[in-house]
């Protein structure tokens, strides 16, 4: 069998998948025994959400539990006590705990290094992975074929696609799109000395994770000017507890089936109810009242206090929401699809402040440059940034307040909307209809399978989405562990789909 796959980007999703498709050839799966492996960056691995850069930026994650291999629990921690020549003389102010949370562009090490050790493994099971530095700019289907354009001219043809490119950038703002002083992105955050003077008064869209990565690399970096975080919703990110994993009674695989098969879909106040159960189960006590909606923060200030102190021990609420992440996708699919929209609309800024939340020693640091002065929380919508006498105007929606900035930085994550993204590749493949946005965000896929689904309704077998792209079908696709889960379901999918054609076909030619 002569069969190619491609696989396009190589971050942490890519190391999921290659991981388990060796497994699959050492259990006799006669599989396509070549890969190319397609990445735009510099380094084969990291991808953008851990590519090198400031130690500051960090996990979110204990350093105990995140590996990009669901059934390798523990070997980032593993790896960073028995390999520490390959990255101390890089970090070497990071103390090494196991209930810590590690340097970004660390782990960000361990996934390259775990990448040359799989490639060498799938070398040694006859499987050639071909690491091109190319960008696919376009994918032409002719027959069973799939032609990859690229960056450099370099046209390969494959007979199967999966999509693995992770998180990808918002498109600029067209009416700044070339200013110099408008950055599309914080990162890598180490940059931003050489791009933004230390007197100048910067702001900063967004209040998520990227945003306090760059507010502090700016800090740290001897930055004296102020800093203004634009929050639309006016959440912030929680403050992560000491609790540890917890095995969930109520937000597991058989209690949901067994909902569901009692009452069908869900709404979303049986969501929601389902998930108190099993905060009360955790923290010994009984459901008092209805569920609402926690407020913003009235001051921003006052409430990391608050959540510093409330982490020094464990929060059963966070050990909840984490608990939901090996079936997320089945509590959505779950959902009558108008409360999907619903909580889209209503409730998800809230839940990604509590879902994803941070460290305390970044908690701290924020809650130091609030008192300091020089940093500055603000909440509320506002519109396009305009230009205006030398400088940048934010003007605030529906009221007079204009925030005069020498720079802006947007800092707002990856667009839920397909359309939106800044990538060549995929506003081609949805322009010829290869690819079909997803009324709840990415593209419209076959769950089972990940097949993508084109504009003419079908399915097709040759072309599949994971990671980010799939955020619709999927909901939460930000978690390295569910994009890891989702690896190995495809990687399987695929296998029992191409293992019985391939021996068709075999047998056919003998």
């Amino acid at each position: 069998m002569n069969s190619v796959i491609a696989l396009i980007g190589s971050g942490s999703t890519a190391l999921s998948f290659i991981h388990h498709y060796l497994q699959q050839l050492e259990a006799g799966a006669a599989l396509p025994r070549t890969m190319y492996l397609f990445e735009k960056r510099a380094a084969f691995g990291s991808g953008a959400a851990y590519e090198a850069d400031r130690a500051s930026n960090l996990l979110n994650t204990k350093t105990e539990f995140i590996t990009p291999f669901i059934d390798q629990p523990g070997d980032f921690w593993h790896w960073l006590q028995t390999q520490p020549a390959l990255w101390r003389h890089q970090f070497p102010g990071y103390t090494l705990e196991a209930d810590g949370y590690a340097p970004r562009p660390l782990f960000g090490m361990y996934l390259e290094d775990r990448l040359k050790a799989l490639v060498k493994r799938a070398a040694s099971l006859g499987l050639n992975v071909v690491q091109l530095h190319a960008e696919v700019l376009d994918i032409q289907q002719h027959g069973n074929r799939q032609v990859l354009n690229t960056d450099c001219n370099l046209r390969l043809v494959a007979d199967y696609v999966f999509l693995t490119c992770g998180t990808l950038p918002a498109k600029r703002n067209n009416a700044l799109a070339e200013h110099p002083h408008v950055l599309n992105t914080p990162y890598p955050v180490s940059t931003l000395p050489a791009r933004i003077p230390a007197e100048a008064a910067v702001g900063i869209l967004g209040a998520r994770l990227s945003a306090i990565d760059a507010v502090i690399a700016l800090i740290e970096q001897g930055h004296r000017g102020p800093i203004t975080l634009h929050s639309r919703s006016g959440y912030f990110p929680s403050v992560r507890g000491t609790q540890g994993r917890i095995q969930p009674r109520y937000l597991s695989d058989e209690y949901l089936a067994t909902l569901r098969a009692s009452k069908g879909k869900l709404s979303l106040q049986e969501l929601i109810a389902l998930v108190q159960k099993e905060i009360m189960e955790l923290e010994g006590t009984e459901l008092r009242g209805d569920f609402h909606l926690p407020a913003p923060p009235a001051s921003l200030e006052n409430y990391l206090q608050d959540e510093i102190h409330a982490a020094a021990g464990p929060r059963a609420w966070q050990a909840a929401l984490y608990a939901t992440n090996p079936i997320i996708d089945q509590l959505w699919a779950a959902l009558h699809e108008e409360d999907k929209q619903k909580f889209l609309d209503n409730y998800f800024s809230a839940f990604m402040a509590y879902r994803v939340s941070i460290p305390v020693e970044n908690a701290r640091k924020i809650l130091r440059y609030l008192q300091s002065g020089q940093l500055r929380f603000c909440s509320g919508s506002f519109g396009r940034p305009q230009a205006m006498d030398g400088g940048l105007v934010l003007r605030m929606d529906g009221e007079q307040i204009v925030h005069h900035y020498d720079y802006l930085i947007q800092a707002m994550g990856s667009p839920r909307q397909v359309g939106h993204l800044e990538s060549e590749l995929l506003s081609r493949l949805l322009q010829r209809g290869v690819l079909q946005p997803h009324p709840l965000g990415g593209v419209k896929i076959e769950a089972h399978s990940y097949c993508a689904e084109g504009a003419n309704g079908q399915t097709n077998p040759r072309f599949r989405v994971l990671g980010e792209l799939t955020t619709g079908a999927f909901f939460f696709t930000s978690a390295l562990d569910i994009n890891a889960r989702h690896a190995k379901r495809c990687v399987e999918q695929f296998a029992t789909v191409f293992t019985p054609a391939a021996k068709d076909i075999e047998a056919a030619q003998a």
